[in-house]
């Protein structure tokens, strides 16, 4: 056999191992790139059983022994895609579109008082609301239109189109009554759908203001009585309490007929809200403050003192509670401003005046301490001013049920001290820094306001008189 030329000396014999190598790395480097080059999957009998079998990620290189995984190969994890919520699906109920033409001949039948205007009025008019316009409050489409819907029948129809009366505005209040009423006890209608109409059952009459007339419109009876059943409801919603609330004060700030009905269900009611300091489970504290002070408010309405002056005492006690929420102690000062307190039998009235000074007091100084504990925290005199409304309010009617009476002097003096915390705001409001001029004011204001208050001495302190003013005899 022929030597290969120069495969004898050692340089010869390390130039052919390097080229033997170096063809044997290129190669490799071949088949890798034909390997990487190949369709996902394994080649045939690299894979397993059956075609595909064990084939690796798309992207990756096989794991072949040898040959390293090529680093960046390996696929990126998707991003989880967000799921939306998902939204509820409330009930729709069907609507005769075909109706909806009808509206200028119902109107004309409202302004008429009768059904005479088209044949068949009675029937056109029922169907025209039964089936084409309270259905369609329950439709999706028109949630954004629900304030626009509940005008419409209670100002337009009703109060303008309906302001003479007459069967047409009878009959559809009675059909409000009786579908808005079905709607509300509906769960598995929309719950805007639901507090819609409670406000408009709130908001019908059983007669309208007629054009030109002084007199009120007299709200729906019926709908009290529903109105009532959702409120001592204790399973019902807060927010259709809530609306029930709204509707509640209307009827008694337009007087409520029925005395029995006042004084047996309403009243008690109210006071009950009033009286619950403790949020039922579920209940936020400050909704239920919410809650108390609009049953505060209505109570007001009422303009009732109730039996034996139940009211004015409990509102005064709610006054002179310095646990009581900001917003209930206001909304009993501005309750009792609105009540005739004249004649209130067994209402201490120098307690009062000084329980609404106290107030006044306690408010402010916590403000202040808020505000000087931080730099941040600077005095509302909106806020001050809001306590010093509500007092003035209630020391007006104090003062007038003790007019002509020795109390009545000592009152004013508190008053007055009042109006001293009402400068102290306007003469801050100019300052270069009114945060720190009314804090230089206040104090000496409020020292005014607790003179005034030291003065007042309630009627349990001072000394037990017969029934014709004389001092009782000792003993």
């Amino acid at each position: 056999m022929q030597k290969l030329k120069g495969f004898g000396n050692p340089v010869g014999r390390g130039r052919f191992v390097a080229a033997i190598a170096a063809a044997a790395l290129g190669m490799v480097l071949w088949a890798w790139r034909e390997i990487a080059a190949q369709p996902p999957g394994p080649p045939p009998g690299l894979g397993g059983p059956g075609p595909g079998a064990g084939a690796p990620p798309p992207g990756a290189v096989p794991n072949i022994p040898g040959l390293p995984q090529i680093p960046g190969t390996e696929p990126a994890a998707p991003e989880p895609k967000p799921i939306p919520p998902e939204v509820p699906k409330y009930l729709e109920l069907s609507v005769d579109e075909s109706l909806a033409g009808r509206r200028r001949d119902v109107q004309g039948t409202l302004r008429e008082g009768n059904f005479n205007a088209i044949p068949n009025g009675q029937q056109v008019f029922r169907d025209f609301y039964v089936n084409y316009v309270f259905p369609s409050w329950t439709q999706a489409a028109n949630r954004s239109n629900l304030q626009k819907l509940r005008t419409q029948l209670t100002n337009s129809d009703l109060a303008n189109a309906g302001r003479a009366g007459g069967p047409p505005h009878d009959l559809l209040v009675q059909l409000a009554v009786q579908t808005l009423s079905d709607y509300v006890k509906n769960t598995q209608l929309d719950p805007a759908v639901r507090v819609s109409a409670m406000l408009a059952l709130g908001e019908l009459n059983d007669r309208e203001r007629g054009l030109g007339s002084t007199q009120p419109p007299a709200p729906s009876a019926a709908a009290l009585a529903f109105i009532m059943a959702v409120l001592t409801d204790a399973q019902q919603d807060d927010a259709l309490k809530l609306a029930a609330l709204t509707g509640l004060e209307r009827h008694c700030a337009a007087g409520i007929a029925d005395a029995n009905l006042l004084n047996s269900q309403i009243i008690p009611l109210l006071l009950g809200m009033v009286q619950e300091k403790n949020p039922p489970d579920g209940r936020d504290p400050e909704v239920h403050a919410w809650f108390r002070a609009r049953a505060i408010a209505i109570l007001g309405a009422t303009k009732d003192l109730g039996g034996n002056a139940q009211v004015v005492q409990a509102l005064a006690t709610v006054v002179g509670d310095a646990s009581e929420p900001v917003r209930v102690r206001l909304a009993a000062a501005q309750a009792l401003g609105g009540l005739n307190l004249a004649g209130s039998q067994g209402v201490d009235f120098s307690a009062l005046a000084q329980a609404l000074g106290r107030m006044v007091l306690e408010l402010c100084v916590s403000d202040v301490q808020a505000s000087q504990a931080g730099s941040a925290n600077k005095l509302s005199s909106r806020r001050i001013a809001s306590y010093v409304y509500a007092a003035q309010a209630a020391l007006r009617s104090v003062r007038s049920a003790v007019s002509g009476q020795p109390l009545e002097q000592t009152v004013a003096k508190l008053s007055t001290s009042l109006d001293g915390v009402t400068k102290a705001l306007n003469d801050s409001a100019d300052a270069r820094d009114p945060n720190a001029d009314l804090l230089q004011r206040l104090p000496q204001a409020l020292g005014a306001v607790s003179t005034a208050v030291q003065a007042l001495q309630p009627a349990a302190a001072a000394p037990a008189a017969t029934p014709t003013g004389a001092a009782a005899p000792a003993g």
